[in-house]
């Protein structure tokens, strides 16, 4: 009998193919899968997802000069909303915040009786040191709580925005 020359086995140039573009695969896999959860910097269930959409909320309309522009804040909303005195917005700002009661601080972020922070501060910078904005004569720090200190738990949703032409990034802490 003579031998068939059309069946060949698997030849170890084959093997070494197969098995590089396995591992070249599970390489992407275990480089790629921790960068999907960066947004969430901590926290857990429910937590994460306040957090998000009070960033969201915060960012594209509360603060939000046009719901157009996602993103870009009118410098007047922002004022009102950190600003002690909440009776500082201008007419571009459709929303009223009373600052002095915490309570529409609960509800415009939509806590559910969580605790929050939020801070917008400079891009390079931590949310520990918070941006600061003038605003008809006084300087305006960029930062506002409903608790005075966070627990070891917390869930963080950040948002790069816009006040008056330079970029700052909005951190929302929720515990």
């Amino acid at each position: 009998m003579s031998p068939d020359t059309r069946r060949r086995g698997q030849t170890t140039l084959d093997f070494a193919i197969g098995t590089s573009v396995f591992l070249l695969a599970v390489v992407f896999v275990v480089a790629y899968a921790p960068t999907l959860f960066d947004p969430f910097a901590g926290g857990t269930g429910a937590d994460l997802l306040v957090a998000d959409r009070a960033a969201t909320s915060l960012s594209a309309d509360l603060l939000a000069a046009s719901t157009a522009e996602p993103g870009t804040l009118s410098t007047g909303c922002v004022v009102a909303f950190f600003e002690e005195d909440g009776s500082l917005a201008d007419e571009e700002c459709a929303t009223a915040f009373d600052v002095a009661g915490e309570t529409a601080f609960e509800q415009a972020l939509s806590l559910d009786g969580r605790n929050a922070n939020v801070t917008i501060h400079a891009l390079d910078t931590s949310s520990a040191e918070p941006a600061e904005i003038r605003w008809d004569g006084s300087d305006t720090e960029l930062t506002r709580s409903n608790s005075g200190s966070a627990q070891r738990e917390v869930a963080v949703a950040t948002r790069t925005v816009s006040i008056g032409g330079n970029q700052y990034r909005l951190t929302v802490r929720v515990w």
